[in-house]
């Protein structure tokens, strides 16, 4: 490609910046990500330092993650209820329940069982954040435009993640865990009113949240709208897409578990944050990369990189040396970065709008339940046979991921996510 070539194809992928809505929602978006990764490193090291036990950091996360199962239950309220609403109310509700634990160290009561406690509050009043902003997308750009939304929106969070996460770790040695909660609280309302300044259309056909929507509450229509939701799954590709994923997500879950004593071996809190930050930047790079591969295959990028990822990740773990660690768990996610967006992508456009909201939150309480599962049994695991073990096993767990999609033919034979037509999951 010439260097006009290049040039004109870098101007496509940031043209969709253009969009004001978009770059509220991004950068909404990205103020919560920096709130996140300071609570994540903080929650878990503040864990694993008042009780020395993976045990106790694999239990945190069981409870962190697991109310995450009844995201299958939020679908049909994130597609009627106002999402410009429903993302700012979800904000300051966390922002509220996060000074639990600073509130707790000023009053001399803090404990593991505070800590425990706060997790899954703050992980119930966040349910309806990822559904939402997933039916956001789409109402506020093109189908065509998808893929580049999608790399944007992974680029500018994941960036600002990787940078919280990497802070997160030096401020933890520096000044400790408790004082993070209270930024979070910040960026937590912050984000809050950024999203409150949205302007997302109704979705087509309906007029979402509105007074029309006088059977939100039918019991029986629930019902149906959530066997909707799993039947798009059930009755397309994206229901095998799912399963590679889940297998994947549960190994990643024994993972992290027994990351902070991982990185204790190898360092201290400021490896800790360094090597959560070099996963995110991995997924930043893959998903830059995203946008330049998505008029190929699906099938054989995912099929490369899921085994890619895996050699990658056991060569991390087994190599010596702190920054030879840290580059490798990078650059074993870029391939995760590219398979997030493409298949965002894939989802958004084949599953219909009306059914985007159920069909992402069946997706989000299936990954719910087997990574918090995960984590419990890496947690316990990791006590008894040592982190180093563990972490293999995820690298294994990529390569399986990789074989399944290489078994299924309509995986391997997938197309590229800019054929996918809209609507056609449904």
């Amino acid at each position: 490609m010439t260097g006009l070539g290049v040039r004109a194809a870098a101007r496509r992928r940031v043209a969709v910046l253009r969009d004001v809505d978009l770059r509220r929602m991004l950068a909404a978006h990205a103020v919560s990500v920096l709130g996140d990764g300071f609570y994540t490193v903080a929650a878990m090291w503040l864990v694993y330092e008042l009780t020395g036990s993976t045990a106790y950091t694999g239990l945190a996360g069981f409870l962190t993650r697991i109310p995450g199962v009844l995201k299958v239950f939020v679908g049909p309220v994130v597609d009627r209820l106002p999402l410009g609403r429903v993302l700012t109310l979800s904000e300051f509700a966390q922002g509220l329940l996060v000074l639990g634990v600073p509130i707790a160290a000023a009053l001399g009561h803090l404990n593991v069982v505070v800590v425990l406690t706060v997790m899954p509050l703050l992980a119930l009043a966040n349910l309806l954040t990822g559904p939402a902003q997933n039916a956001t997308l789409p109402r506020i750009v093109a189908d065509e435009e998808l893929v580049r939304a999608n790399s944007a929106a992974q680029v500018t969070a994941k960036t600002m993640d990787a940078a919280a996460r990497g802070v997160a770790g030096v401020l933890v040695a520096a000044i400790g865990a408790v004082a993070l909660y209270v930024v979070d609280a910040a960026t937590f309302v912050a984000a809050g009113l950024l999203y409150g300044s949205l302007s997302i259309p109704s979705r087509e056909g309906g007029n979402s949240g509105s007074e029309d929507d006088s059977d939100a509450l039918d019991f029986d229509r629930y019902l149906d709208d959530i066997r909707e939701g799993v039947a798009v799954l059930t009755d397309s590709v994206v229901g095998k897409m799912l399963v590679a994923s889940l297998f994947a997500n549960f190994l990643t879950g024994v993972t992290l578990a027994v990351l902070p004593a991982f990185a204790d071996a190898v360092g201290g809190p400021e490896t800790y944050g360094l090597l959560l930050s070099a996963t995110t930047v991995g997924i930043v790079l893959g998903s830059v990369a995203a946008s330049a591969v998505d008029e190929l295959p699906l099938g054989g990028t995912t099929i490369v990189g899921l085994a890619s990822a895996g050699l990658l990740w056991a060569l991390a773990v087994v190599l010596p040396g702190r920054l030879v660690t840290v580059a490798l768990f990078a650059l074993s996610r870029v391939p995760l970065g590219v398979y997030n967006v493409s298949v965002s992508a894939t989802i958004q456009t084949g599953v219909p709008d009306d059914l985007l909201g159920r069909v992402t939150a069946v997706i989000g309480s299936a990954s719910s339940l087997v990574l918090p599962a995960g984590m419990l049994l890496g947690g316990f695991v990791g006590a008894r046979f040592g982190s180093r073990t563990i972490m293999l096993a995820s690298a294994l767990g990529s390569v399986l991921a990789g074989a399944y999609w290489l078994g299924v033919p309509s995986l391997r034979k997938f197309g590229p996510p800019t054929a996918v037509s809209s609507g056609q999951f449904g």
